[in-house]
């Protein structure tokens, strides 16, 4: 097996859910080939499964109440492989985990920056992960040759839900063993030229859009879609939104592109390059960022861009979430800078009845984050404002109330300079 960046997979979160997508046939030549580079056959065989491809199950095996085996061979015949050619994984059952994740976990691919801005509000107390949860091991972390599967049960979790969990982490499974049915090459121009974070928002969506057609052929009164839709739609603090949104809008991105999931070869060879395109289910050839160009002097530092699905996600801290994502939704590029604890965020919109739009939901969400009379991990004295560059274009400065009062930005073709006085 070939393990790049890409599949060196030490957690995979894994929240069930998804919605119920067709289970169609598939050309021949997107058929997913397994370890053994055969092209494998139309299902699996119905009689009982030799034992190497029979799934074992460690620990409180009691309380899973489907069978491992079964639901792994239903989960390899939806990709189009034979047990022959992906070793089976081997599943640990243990009680509800109720894991926890603290402010500091939330935020922990994150700046200061986020915080200010309103992606990690609300964080009252911890976030717990509510059951059943998974998340997979692979071989090269586990203590043999196979993929582990680790499931968190609680007593009174419904057996529908238990199982949907285990197909969503056994999509992964498939995903480690077989490189994502990938070539060498073809993975490795993939790592090349698309981010971790959006691969993994392709990763998780395809294991939701495989749950969900197995739920539609095996599982009665469960629709994963409309779960799916409302825990995204419900997740707070924003930053826990933000993670659950590569499960929301991965799941769009895949279903879209696929009509069974012997396509997923394709779909993970073109992932989206941009949020935006993760957003509206746009291919990596389809509205590429517009120019934009930002000069800064002093000591002003680039930070790289921050992406529509951040955007929408901040908003949903001050306006409604159809809302935030209608403003968010003629992002265009971005650019953040940074100087020590002040910031300035360039958000070029693709029009300027876009940056109209965007500049009302900004003035409103700054507006509440200044009046927030208990910020978590934000100074209580940091000032916000907003400014219109040109048509397109909108400034938003955080940062100390002087720096923030004295800075000058202006537009100049398709650039943009910033500066303060004294700079």
């Amino acid at each position: 097996m070939r393990y790049g960046a890409l599949l060196a997979l030490c957690v995979v979160l894994a929240g069930c859910g998804g919605s119920l997508g067709p289970a169609g046939s598939a050309p021949a030549d997107d058929v997913c080939r397994g370890a053994t580079g055969a092209e494998t056959p139309e299902s699996v065989a119905s009689t009982a499964p030799p034992d190497a491809s029979r799934v074992e199950v460690r620990g409180d095996g009691d309380r899973l109440p489907v069978n491992a085996t079964v639901v792994w061979l239903r989960v390899l015949d939806l990709h189009g492989l034979s047990p022959a050619e992906v070793p089976a994984p081997v599943v640990r059952v243990a009680p509800a985990s109720e894991q926890t994740f603290s402010q500091t976990d939330l935020d922990g691919n994150m700046d200061r920056f986020g915080n200010l801005i309103g992606l990690n509000e609300n964080q009252s107390r911890d976030v717990t992960l509510t059951s059943p949860d998974g998340y997979v091991a692979p071989p090269d972390f586990t203590d043999g040759n196979y993929s582990r599967v680790n499931v968190g049960i609680g007593g009174d979790d419904p057996v529908a839900d238990v199982e949907a969990t285990l197909a969503h982490e056994y999509v992964h499974v498939v995903q480690i063993e077989t490189d994502f049915c990938l070539t060498d090459e073809e993975l490795t121009q993939v790592q090349a030229n698309v981010s971790p974070g959006m691969f993994a928002a392709v990763r998780e969506g395809a294991a939701e859009y495989v749950a969900d057609v197995y739920a539609e052929r095996y599982l009665e009164g469960v629709d994963l879609r409309a779960e799916r839709r409302a825990a995204y739609e419900r997740a707070r603090p924003n930053a826990w939104k933000l993670s659950r949104a590569g499960y929301y809008y991965g799941y769009r991105h895949v279903a879209a592109r696929a009509e069974s999931p012997r396509q997923l070869p394709a779909v993970y060879e073109t992932p989206p390059e941009t949020t935006e395109q993760l957003v509206h289910g746009l291919r990596p050839d389809e509205a590429p960022p517009v120019p934009l160009s930002v000069r800064a002097g002093g000591k002003w530092q680039s930070r790289g861009t921050v992406g529509e699905l951040r955007l929408q996600v901040a908003l949903t801290e001050g306006v409604a979430e159809s809302r935030a994502a209608e403003a968010a939704a003629g992002w265009g590029n971005d650019t953040l800078l940074r100087r020590g604890d002040d910031y300035v965020w360039i958000v070029r919109m693709d029009d300027a009845a876009n940056a109209s739009d965007l500049e009302t939901a900004l003035e409103s969400h700054v507006d509440g984050l200044a009046a927030a009379t208990d910020p978590i991990g934000r100074p209580s004295d940091i000032a916000y404002r907003v400014v219109r560059v040109d048509e397109e274009t909108l400034g938003l400065v955080v940062g100390e109330s002087t720096t923030v009062e004295s800075l000058r930005i202006s537009a100049e073709g398709e650039a943009v300079n910033v500066s303060t006085e004294a700079a």
